[in-house]
């Protein structure tokens, strides 16, 4: 059995910039998670969405998510669920993630287990709603999908999978699921440990073994896995004919492709005047849409962009959300910090758009522990940039002052300066501080992994094959106590109590 308990408020966790922090906290330029929360619960009904109106692709996609599921009882949630949808009768909560190494890192995970608790309760509240989860499995970012790493109880170790050599522009889903032979050695050695452990063994060995199934899909079925019965349909970002639904959008945008990009430009100025940041540089706006040649992506420019068919469009980080959010029509959508940020700058192209943009609600932020009164205690003492900002208050605008006061500069000029200065005085007094402080001992090595927190250092299918069924389990509990702790503003990082690896059957 894992416990959860509440941690820290989010808005106090290192490492959030000021965007993420007003919007789990509150106060600001951007709406705040809270008020997402209640516009969610409160979202009205409305007619089925454009791709549950389309009987050749529900009918075409229900076919390989039959096959991806667990079990009958996934398979009657799922079948139940598609019917609300068909007839309009529900609405989704959306995530999504691009397949990485042993499921990709933690966070995966946490994103399902959100979704799939945030739709109960919106169901709870007399409104059904069905978890959705969108597979990015036509990303080529290769690197990301192979940072996850596992660490290793028997040999004492941080293990990472070996980058495949692979064509730039290598669409990670659409890769040979023999990807995963290493994944597929490791979790044989995990055989016996627990069932969950034998099922995604069996699930990795199928594809290191040379089924017919590519990268993107066997990781699918290892999440579907994850949450049985739970009711979570998924999606493939790689669904041709997906894209070739959302024709209508692809061509009103690529009809206005310079004045939206402008939009999300202008957007990012403003943000960076609210003292905020812009996610999304030009080069990302300039090439919002790629096309799909032999399991690679390729920009979309030039005059042949015209007569690209719809079915070998693929959407950019500028455009996958609205793709998302016009086909779906989803009641919110669950995202982290630097989702949020890009989604954030991209409100008024949804808006050019006639897109309703979806309440923005935080996945599950969770750590695993075998102390979590040890971390709790860590969690509550002052974090070195924390203090150092409190520290700093004021003296950028004092020197400013002094500038104009001094030098006879414009107050822009002395600010600009003032500005670049304080940041850098920050910067230096947050570091000094963490070195007089020391580092606190966090317990065995994967709980306090060097470099990032540990949801995004190591894989969800290191964790569910060491710790079980009880972890997803775990997960789901604790996204719906964050869930109700949200409604008053208080959205929470989690502690998740496991055993020591050490006293585990895997050290047997």
């Amino acid at each position: 059995m894992i416990a959860s308990t509440h941690g820290i408020p989010l808005a106090d966790l290192p490492g959030f910039g000021k965007l993420a922090r007003d919007w789990l906290g509150g106060g600001g330029g951007v709406a705040d998670a809270a008020a997402a929360r209640r516009d969610f619960l409160a979202a009205p009904d409305e007619p089925a969405a454009p791709a549950w109106r389309d009987d050749a692709w529900v009918e075409g996609w229900c076919a390989e998510l039959d096959a991806d599921m667990p079990d009958p009882e996934s398979r009657r949630a799922a079948a139940v669920n598609i019917a609300l949808l068909r007839e309009g009768r529900a609405r989704v909560v959306v995530t999504g993630q691009q397949p990485g190494f042993l499921g990709g890192p933690l966070y995966t995970l946490y994103k399902a287990a959100a979704a799939v608790a945030y739709a109960k309760a919106r169901t709870a509240a007399g409104r059904p709603t069905v978890p959705l989860f969108w597979f990015g499995d036509d990303d080529d970012d290769l690197r990301e999908a192979f940072a996850p790493r596992l660490y290793d109880p028997r040999r004492r170790t941080f293990l990472k999978a070996r980058h495949p050599a692979a064509d730039p522009g290598a669409m990670v889903g659409a890769a040979p699921a023999a990807w995963g032979a290493g994944a597929a050695a490791w979790l044989a050695e995990r055989r016996g440990c627990n069932v969950l452990a034998d099922d995604l063994g069996r699930i990795w060995r199928a594809g290191a073994d040379g089924a017919s199934l590519d990268w993107g899909r066997l990781q699918r079925r290892a999440l579907m896995r994850l949450l049985p019965g739970s009711g979570l349909l998924a999606v493939s970002g790689n669904d041709g004919r997906l894209h070739a639904l959302a024709a209508p959008l692809y061509a009103e945008h690529g009809g206005r492709r310079t004045e939206l990009a402008a939009l999300a430009s202008a957007r990012g100025r403003e943000l960076v005047d609210l003292g905020y940041h812009a996610q999304l540089a030009d080069p990302a706006l300039e090439h919002p849409v790629w096309r799909v040649e032999g399991g690679r992506r390729r920009p979309l420019d030039g005059p042949g962009a015209a007569a690209c068919p719809p079915e070998a469009r693929r959407a950019g980080v500028a455009l996958r959300a609205l793709v998302q959010d016009w086909l779906f029509r989803p009641a919110a959508v669950v995202v982290g910090p630097g989702e949020q940020a890009y989604l954030e700058q991209l409100r008024p192209v949804h808006e050019a758009l006639g897109v309703p943009r979806p309440p923005l609600l935080p996945r599950l932020f969770a750590r695993l522990t075998t102390d979590p009164e040890r971390d709790a205690r860590a969690s509550a003492s002052p974090d070195p940039r924390q203090s150092a900002r409190r520290a700093m208050t004021g003296l950028a605008e004092a020197l400013a002052a002094g500038l104009v006061r001094t030098e006879g500069w414009t107050d822009a000029r002395a600010a600009e300066l003032a500005g670049e200065v304080g940041a850098a005085w920050e910067r230096d007094l947050a570091r000094r501080l963490s070195a007089a402080r020391g580092a606190a001992p966090r317990g065995e090595p994967w709980e306090d992994p060097p470099g990032a927190r540990q949801e995004r250092q190591l894989a969800v299918g290191w964790a569910a094959a060491l710790w079980g069924d009880d972890l997803p389990r775990a997960c789901l509990d604790a996204a719906a106590s964050a869930f109700v702790a949200g409604g008053a503003g208080e959205w929470r990082d989690m502690l998740m109590t496991v055993p020591p690896l050490h006293e585990s059957k895997e050290s047997a």
